[in-house]
């Protein structure tokens, strides 16, 4: 990796934490494996583990209005190294929609591009992203230059469209068209605008920082955000970086304003359109502080083209560098000032410059440019939290699977001393002893048919439970109350209206979940009841054979509270509320609050009738093995009673399971030991 870029250690950790982890998922899949113990669930939750960690990538959102000199920071900032420019810039060659660049082995080196009728379509974003026949491929050869530019030109494509068209594609404002047409008259007098050929792009490119995990994400003009409303609600707030860029020769609009007041100033939550009446609005925001708690995401505000400020060059060279150091310095503070942020986070720099002097390798000017200030804050703002959690979840998903198989060989381990104690006594005493062992025997072997048809009675009342369960946790209602919800907003009047219906949903809701925990507690108590019962009937107090596993819905309330958080959000905007229509209003809703909530449903839903069913299984299995057991034992018994095998053989088999299972033991604990290191390691403060 080229070590020219700040970044690139960033990068490197990210690698190494990726390599780390998948070795850690492998390590305990072929433990699982060797010694047996890999069940069809864990197949599947490791495979969801190693897909978890590949996606991980770290993103870079570039976020300006046009000829803000964009497309030649990213080339300074990450294409430099390659002797020449990588994204068009200049007059007429900007990139003129949503581009992503990144670098994925297994999809061939090309630009992928969305048709921008699909703006038409009633599908989503991500359900468009989704279907491969939607999106344009454009190969290219990487070690090509000429082909690069050929594909990469793709990116300044555009069309002429009626102003229906361009309505139709939210395309007929600001941010969508600078060149109008008309038509002759004769020929049906027609205005047409010159709109984007494409949606988005995804350049998929073999550069080293892509390839090690960086992925930029280029936006062509803050109007974008207006269009593609999914970019901000979705893309933008999971970035770990974002960067607005700035012309510092000109006057911060309004529309610069609002861009981070609503989208970087405060914390991350969900938004609608990124610009909410932003010409008639100018709400200032709280000034960032000391004791302000740190965003999740590095957000920096860059002003370019510090080298086109009017400096009197006339005066002597200290002097002329005093006065623009001076001046850049008043900029900086009264951007600042008007953000109402921190003048640490507002970075000047010249893109252009310093893209010149790294292609020059030109030390001067790429100091003049001061672009190495701008990748120095980039690399020490960008968050490693999301990488945090996602260890520590894919770290308990590895430590259940071990403790399920440590789990089952205690169990082995203690019926096999069992057995083989009851053989020693065999051998040692008389067969008046010997027949009180087959007796014992015989008694617990009864016990154990007679719990197992006892369960039968168990098996019906968790069918019932079950049911009473999935009713609580049933989509279908939690469908209906999200229509009922939106046909109540459609038939408001009133912006009170939409904010008692909103509210009521979510007094609904909550109850459900409480609902949900209720019958989750009824049920863990009836299992724990019985396995309590036959712990003390079976003697197994040493062995975790019949735990009920609690099973969590915190995560339920913070998914409610993160939709309720977003719904306070928007609808507590009078502006919102006056403006949009109750459909509009309605669709808001189902985007924000309904969705999300569904999928809450789906997930109790699912995962609950799993949770039960393995509830029952965890008692009824043990006890078949254990009668499985105790009918081999008696048969055993009988055998040496009847000289029908060898007592010490029998033994020796006995001790050498017992050598067997200590040294699957051994392998799980070297391995769960392997991974809480890992874990420890990775949580090292950096």
């Amino acid at each position: 990796m080229n070590n020219k870029h700040a970044f690139s250690e960033r990068l490197k950790e990210l690698q190494s934490w990726r390599n780390q982890l998948t070795a850690e998922i492998q390590q305990v899949s072929d433990t699982l494996r060797e010694y047996q113990f890999i069940r069809a669930e864990d197949v599947l939750r490791l495979a969801k583990c190693k897909q978890a960690v590949a996606a991980e990538r770290v993103t870079l959102i570039f976020i300006a209005d046009i000829a803000r000199g964009k497309s030649d920071l990213i080339n300074a900032i990450v294409f430099s190294d390659s002797g020449r420019r990588f994204l068009p810039s200049g007059l007429g060659r900007t990139t003129r929609f949503v581009t992503e660049l990144r670098f994925d082995r297994d999809i061939e080196t090309s630009v992928r591009c969305l048709p921008i009728d699909t703006r038409e379509s009633p599908r989503s974003f991500a359900e468009l992203s989704q279907d491969s026949s939607m999106w344009h491929s454009i190969p290219f050869d990487a070690d090509k230059p000429k082909s690069i530019a050929t594909a990469l030109a793709t990116l300044s494509d555009t069309r002429l469209v009626s102003m229906a068209d361009a309505v139709a594609w939210g395309l007929h404002n600001e941010g969508a068209s600078k060149t109008a047409r008309s038509i002759d008259p004769k020929s049906g007098d027609a205005t047409l605008l010159e709109v984007p050929r494409w949606r988005y792009a995804i350049v998929n490119f073999p550069h080293p920082l892509l390839d090690s995990g960086l992925v930029i994400l280029d936006t062509p003009g803050l109007a974008t955000f207006l269009a593609e409303p999914e970019l901000a609600r979705n893309r933008l707030p999971k970035a770990d970086a974002a960067l607005l860029v700035l012309d510092v020769g000109e006057t911060m609009t309004k529309r610069d304003a609002a861009a981070w007041r609503d989208y970087l100033g405060g914390k991350r939550i969900m938004r609608g359109p990124l610009f909410d009446n932003a010409e008639d609005s100018m709400i200032e925001a709280p000034r960032e502080s000391p004791s302000t708690p740190p965003t999740q995401q590095a957000r920096l505000v860059v002003l370019n083209k510090i080298d086109d400020l009017d400096i009197d060059t006339a005066r002597p060279q200290a002097e002329a560098n005093r006065e623009m150091l001076l001046e850049i310095d008043r900029r900086v503070h009264e951007t600042a000032d008007l953000l109402r942020i921190d003048p640490i986070s507002v970075v000047p720099i010249s893109a252009k410059l310093g893209l010149v002097g790294k292609l020059a390798n030109d030390k001067d000017k790429t100091l003049k440019s001061r672009i190495y200030h701008l990748e120095r804050d980039i690399a020490a703002n960008l968050p490693r939290d999301r990488q945090q959690a996602l260890t520590e979840e894919i770290s308990n998903v590895l430590s259940n699977a071990l403790q399920a198989a440590q789990t089952t060989l205690d169990h082995a381990r203690f019926e096999t001393l069992e057995a083989l104690s009851a053989l020693v006594d065999v051998r040692a005493k008389n067969d008046k002893v010997m027949a009180a062992i087959i007796a014992k025997t015989t008694t617990k072997q009864e016990r154990v048919v007679e719990t197992l048809k006892e369960l039968k009675s168990i098996k019906a009342m968790q069918t019932k439970l079950g049911d009473e369960l999935a009713e609580v946790t049933n989509v279908a209602s939690a469908k209906r109350d999200i229509e009922r919800t939106k046909k109540a907003i459609v038939a408001g009047i009133v912006p009170a209206t939409t904010l008692d219906a909103v509210t009521k949903y979510f007094v609904v809701t909550e109850e459900k979940l409480e609902a949900i925990e209720s019958k989750i507690d009824e049920i863990r108590a009836l299992f724990a009841d019985v396995g309590q019962k036959l712990r003390g009937d079976f003697g197994l107090t040493n062995v975790r054979a019949f735990d009920v596993h609690p099973f969590p819905t915190q995560r339920f309330h913070t998914e409610l509270a993160k939709a309720r958080e977003a719904a306070d959000a928007e609808f507590s905007k009078t502006s919102n509320l006056v403006l949009k229509r109750g459909g509009a209003l309605a669709k808001q809703f189902d985007e924000l609050v309904g969705d999300r909530v569904q999928h809450i449903f789906e997930i109790a839903q699912r995962e609950t009738t799993s949770w039960v069913r393995g509830l029952y299984k965890a008692i009824e299995r043990p006890l078949e093995e254990a009668r499985t057991r105790l009918e081999h034992t008696v048969e055993s018994i009988e055998k040496v009673k009847s000289a029908e095998l060898d007592l010490a053989e029998r033994i020796a088999e006995l001790q050498g399971n017992l050598d067997v299972i200590k040294s699957k033991h051994s392998a799980l604990a070297e391995a769960r030991a392997q991974l809480e290191s890992f874990v420890k390691s990775i949580a090292k403060p950096v």
